[in-house]
């Protein structure tokens, strides 16, 4: 086995197209191969790789502090047929138990390649957060919760932007989806933030942006679920050795 130290490049040697690919979403046949230091190739292997019609996506923290200094998130739930087909899978669902018809997660959508040039990912975050969430919210609200993440590098370029975003739990609107069956179906409900993640760990939440989404708001709220402790009700000599592992907490809860 090489060092990646030395690979330099992978370069594509050629793509057959499928005239009857979906416009939605393709699958793309490419022969690949490596580039090395030293001007040398690896033997070249046929790679599939799905690409969607968005230039990424982003997945957005709905969270609410009441007055007893509890954290509330926000969790869609809605459809994911590819989820529930795993039923016709003899293997797959074995591995899964009962069937989920409905899919608990955070308010995610794709990030059209328009957007960029105009409303940015902040904007679409809102945008998605009043489709499927119902709440009126503004691009500048939204908090970055760090860097991407890619949800399937084994086969796709998709990287998933991570916001949060405050909200009343009680002044939100009815979502209006964004006209596709696929959000006909769905609500938004609040549940405690380490409830929550208790769930990731049980299984009730399958869902892996949600898991990583919960663990850095709260991370940037300075909350350690674990505990069920805010950051300034530690014991000062630990409270001294915390560390924001990377988000640029400005927010507090629990005074």
């Amino acid at each position: 086995m090489l060092s990646p130290d030395l690979l330099e490049d992978i370069e594509v040697i050629s793509e057959d197209n499928d005239e009857d690919e979906s416009p939605f979403i393709r699958v793309r046949r490419l022969q690949l191969r490596h580039v090395y230091s030293g001007n040398e190739y690896s033997a070249p292997y046929l790679f599939y790789m799905i690409e969607g019609p968005f230039a990424d996506a982003v997945a957005v923290i709905l969270y609410h502090i009441d007055m007893e200094g509890k954290i509330w998130v926000g969790l869609r739930r809605g459809v994911r047929p590819s989820i529930y087909l795993r039923k016709n899978n003899l293997t797959k669902a074995l591995l899964d138990g009962q069937p989920r018809l409905i899919y608990p997660e955070l308010v995610a959508g794709g990030i059209e390649y328009g957007d960029l040039d105009t409303i940015g990912i902040n904007g679409r975050a809102a945008i998605e957060v009043k489709e499927e969430a119902g709440f009126d919210v503004e691009a500048e609200d939204m908090i970055n919760l760090g860097g991407g993440t890619f949800t399937s590098p084994g086969s796709g370029m998709e990287k998933l932007h991570y916001r949060a975003v405050g909200v009343d739990p009680n002044k939100g609107g009815e979502p209006k989806g964004d006209g596709h069956p696929l959000e006909e179906v769905g609500d938004i409900q609040f549940h405690q933030l380490s409830e929550a993640i208790s769930w990731c760990r049980t299984g009730e939440i399958e869902d892996a942006k949600t898991e990583i989404g919960l663990y850095r708001l709260a991370n940037y709220l300075g909350y350690y679920p674990e505990l069920a402790l805010w950051r300034q009700e530690l014991p000062q000599e630990l409270r001294r050795n915390v560390r924001d592992l990377g988000l640029d907490s400005s927010e507090t809860g629990g005074d």
